[in-house]
């Protein structure tokens, strides 16, 4: 496998890969049509340990299948997609949707980020979609209200302190006591 650079993602303190430089080399050795390439997509594959035995991406580069967790308040909606890879990283991607805007994208091999652990992952995407509601609130949309209560709610899932003395019914304060009450989740997590 490639030696990728560390990165730290300094409002988590969260150190990642940046599969970014190699990513690029990669495009620049195909050129403009490089998405087009199935060469191409099969270099950027191997960055994330997937060689032909595997059968864990679409033509695309979208990892199948990953896991999808959700979470919504009234017309605000919020998911968090993660899968391993076998290379034992770990891709994330993120989707929102408000009333006035959303977005967003599954895990691929042509994520910038890679992680080292399944908790990296999703606090990257927890810290991500608090980002976008809030960039929701501050436009002062009809749905600001249920963009702050879908924050409260990513803010406790991302504090284990707030979601145990908010899950004082699961006999367990782990993680994801409270997640289960909250957090819809389908797919499965590794990448074969």
């Amino acid at each position: 496998m490639i030696e990728h650079p560390r990165i730290v993602l300094e409002t988590l303190s969260i150190e990642a890969l940046d599969m970014r430089p190699a990513q690029n080399e990669i495009r620049a050795r195909y050129g403009r049509g490089y998405h087009l390439s199935d060469d191409c997509l099969r270099d950027v594959a191997a960055l994330w340990g997937i060689g032909p035995e595997h059968e864990c991406i679409n033509s695309s580069g979208v990892f199948i299948p990953y896991e999808r967790i959700e979470l919504a308040k009234g017309r605000c909606r919020a998911e968090i997609r993660t899968v391993r890879t076998p290379s034992g990283l770990w891709a994330m991607d993120i989707s929102y949707a408000a009333a006035i805007c959303g977005g967003g994208a599954s895990p691929s091999v042509w994520n910038g980020t890679a992680f080292f652990s399944e908790a990296d992952a999703r606090a990257a995407g927890l810290q991500a979609l608090i980002t976008r509601f809030r960039a929701i609130i501050a436009e002062g949309g009809s749905d600001a209200s249920e963009a702050r209560q879908l924050i409260a709610l990513l803010e406790a899932e991302r504090t284990p302190s707030l979601r145990c003395s908010k899950a004082k019914k699961f006999a367990s304060c782990g993680p994801g006591a409270f997640a289960q009450e909250r957090f819809t989740r389908s797919g499965a997590r590794v990448c074969a």
